[in-house]
């Protein structure tokens, strides 16, 4: 008989909570365009993007994503710090790669979602399966 317990089904929770903020943070590139023509709106998208950077790597760590971790850094890590070293007054085009990044990442996010929602569907209907045989023997002892 197998128990829920002894199969260990995917936490999800994570990556769920990723993806919403990285739509979050992708639709929020429209007030990067906006910000073209209202600057009060850069000092937001900095923020923002220093306050999700943390938790994304924190989600990117804990899921093994070691790969987008190094990609973000070559891609968003780098420029950064080019562009504050040597064109400080372009300080607003280091959004552009953030952005970029977080859209490629949304879209690899709902992949893992859909894979580890369907991974642990298939752990639940084999636990129900084993557990159909032994409901039968359950009844018939009880009697």
């Amino acid at each position: 008989m197998l128990n829920v317990n002894s199969h260990k089904s995917e936490n999800i929770r994570r990556l769920e909570n990723l993806y919403k903020y990285l739509n979050y943070e992708v639709s929020s590139s429209l007030l990067y365009l906006g910000s073209w023509f209202i600057p009060m709106f850069i000092p937001l998208l900095f923020f923002a993007a220093i306050v999700f950077t943390p938790f994304m790597l924190f989600v990117l760590y804990k899921e093994g994503k070691n790969g987008w971790i190094v990609f973000f850094s070559i891609i968003v890590i780098l420029p950064v710090v080019l562009f504050i070293s040597f064109y400080s007054s372009l300080l607003m085009v280091v959004l552009v790669p953030f952005y970029l990044f977080c859209f490629i990442l949304r879209m690899e996010a709902k992949g893992w979602v859909t894979e580890m929602r369907a991974r642990n569907d298939l752990v639940l209907q084999k636990i129900k399966k084993a557990n159909e045989g032994t409901a039968l023997d359950d009844w018939t002892a009880m009697r």
